[in-house]
């Protein structure tokens, strides 16, 4: 079993890439603690893996970092819409798949939230001429939301593709029986002034539940914009997940969006 016991108001938006299905399958609870900068409980939310960033020159630079050389430290913002993400601007940190690719002299990559003391440890290591090296990587963020990245020797270029984040866990208070992901569907409408589209739904919870995360998804290479993703109601136990969703482009009609929450069952006992 899983508890936590520190009361927390929900005062928060989430914002989710509108790419790709739905791959929120489960939750776990643990503690983000390394490299992080405070020390509280959060739910990790799996998400359909996006490129954050890419420093390999173009055509497949994602994002504004290039290639790394000898002794540098790279800043990387993580939390809203950078490269093909768009992160939850409540996260506290994001678990990744690192590549390192063309090192150029043996060499080791550190990551840690921008701010804090740069870690003795290594996250990601490689030899020159080697063949692309991954790794599982979670990192706390910054309270700003960036992650730095330190290079030690040579050049090197670094892939980021963010799997999941963590989000801090809503107000409750007990132990966790249950966990279900409630889903409402959205189908755009033309808006009044016949200027694009919008839509908006709840997904609520099953009886006994609480939602202490959310978040709205649409189809790939459709263009819609959350305007709003919030617990609903607003305060403490929250029994569902809100999405209001808008488009420019009236293409959009009849096309659906996915809002959804992860709802807990807690005992006190």
């Amino acid at each position: 079993m899983l508890s936590f016991t520190r009361p927390r108001r929900i005062n928060r938006l989430y914002a989710f890439a509108a790419v790709g299905a739905i791959t929120v399958a489960g939750l776990s609870v643990a503690q983000l603690t390394q490299g992080a900068t405070s020390v509280e409980q959060s739910a990790f939310v799996p998400i359909t893996p996006c490129r954050l960033l890419d420093t390999r020159p173009a055509p497949d630079r994602v994002g504004t970092l290039g290639t790394f050389s000898a002794g540098q430290t790279q800043v990387a913002n993580v939390r809203g819409i950078n490269g093909q993400c768009n992160i939850p601007v409540s996260a506290t940190g994001v678990a990744m798949n690192v590549t390192a690719l063309n090192g150029t002299q043996p060499s080791f990559l550190t990551m840690f939230p921008s701010g804090a003391t740069q870690p003795t440890t290594s996250n990601l290591n490689w030899l020159p001429g080697q063949s692309p090296t991954p790794n599982k990587v979670d990192i706390g963020l910054s309270p700003t939301g960036q992650m730095s990245m330190f290079n030690l020797n040579g050049r090197v270029d670094v892939i980021a593709d963010v799997v999941g984040y963590y989000s801090p866990i809503a107000s409750a208070t007990g132990t966790v029986q249950a966990v279900r992901i409630a889903q409402a569907q959205i189908t755009m409408a033309l808006n009044s002034n016949m200027g694009g589209t919008n839509g908006n739904a709840i997904a609520s919870c099953p009886a006994g539940f609480v939602a202490i995360a959310g978040g709205v998804e649409g189809p790939a290479q459709v263009p819609l914009n959350t305007r709003s993703s919030r617990p609903e109601p607003l305060g403490n136990n929250p029994t569902g997940w809100f999405g209001d969703v808008r488009s420019g482009d009236n293409s959009t009609v009849g096309q659906t969006a996915t809002v959804y929450a992860v709802c807990i069952q807690l005992s006190t006992s």
